[in-house]
């Protein structure tokens, strides 16, 4: 079977302008912006050893909030979340803190799947999100 399987969204139009926020390694963005949509990802920075699925959570939703910020949107504008967590058996956990933070009739489509994560990291996030409309006038 398959050992690597890639999704790639890419701009069909070379005219079409992308934003990318700033490198937090080589070969990514914090965040990506392409015709009023942002793609970005959060994981927990500043974890420790001790931090539960619950708080774990709570530290990627702040990267998450600083990330869409730096974009220009926030959560209210979300679209799409796939969250992975370590094991399944965490989902509930990591769902009620998901269920706080997301702002009342802003529901996600979102899917949560269980993966082999980075070292220490019980959960992370990708998210697809709008900009807002644009208010200036002509």
């Amino acid at each position: 079977g398959d050992l690597v399987e890639m999704k790639v969204t890419a701009a069909a139009n070379p005219k079409v302008a992308i934003v990318r926020g700033p490198a937090p390694g080589p070969g990514r963005s914090a965040f990506v912006s392409c015709n009023n949509l942002v793609w970005t990802v959060a994981f927990p920075a500043g974890k420790t050893p001790e931090d539960s699925i619950a708080e774990q959570t709570r530290k990627a939703l702040k990267a998450l909030d600083d990330r869409l910020a730096q974009a220009g949107t926030d959560k209210s504008r979300m679209l799409e979340a796939t969250v992975f967590v370590k094991e399944m058996s965490m989902k509930e956990e990591m769902d009620s803190v998901w269920r706080e933070w997301v702002p009342e009739g802003c529901g996600v489509s979102r899917a949560c799947v269980a993966a082999d994560l980075a070292p220490g990291d019980l959960v992370e996030m990708k998210i697809t999100a709008a900009l807002p409309q644009s208010t200036t006038t002509d």
